[in-house]
């Protein structure tokens, strides 16, 4: 019978993106933190919360993700509401875009409150549902 090796590495279902993403974070708490990740750039948890109300895009699992080709869309709406934001192309290769008044954290105040909500009512449709 074959032996697992155990490794000290925990699954990452995002294939390590997460940890990129993390790193920087850690780094840039109020900026909106996008990783590249193949064809596509990918944000998370609040970023994530706050993109879906910018441009409409759907989270999925905490993660929002949309085609590299319609990166400068995204960024036009963005740089509108004056939220500061970092591109992650690779650990090493970040670029910062700071404002001189960076609104991130209005935004994100008022959209998590905002999505908090529409989870809660999602929840409560979804269990009266369920038990008709």
């Amino acid at each position: 019978m074959p032996v697992e090796a155990k490794t000290n590495r925990q699954w990452d279902p995002y294939g390590g993106i997460i940890n990129k993403y993390a790193q920087v974070k850690g780094m840039y708490k109020d900026y909106l933190v996008f990783v590249k990740s193949g064809n596509f750039w990918k944000v998370f948890f609040g970023d994530a919360i706050i993109l879906h109300y910018v441009t409409g895009y759907k989270i999925v699992n905490n993660k929002l993700g949309f085609p590299l080709k319609v990166l400068g869309k995204v960024l036009s709406q963005v740089n509108r509401l004056n939220i500061n934001y970092v591109l992650v192309y690779a650990l090493d290769d970040i670029k910062v875009y700071d404002r001189s008044f960076n609104t991130y954290t209005f935004y994100l105040d008022k959209f998590r409150g905002v999505y908090t909500d529409e989870l809660k009512l999602k929840n409560r449709v979804s269990n009266m549902l369920n038990k008709s």
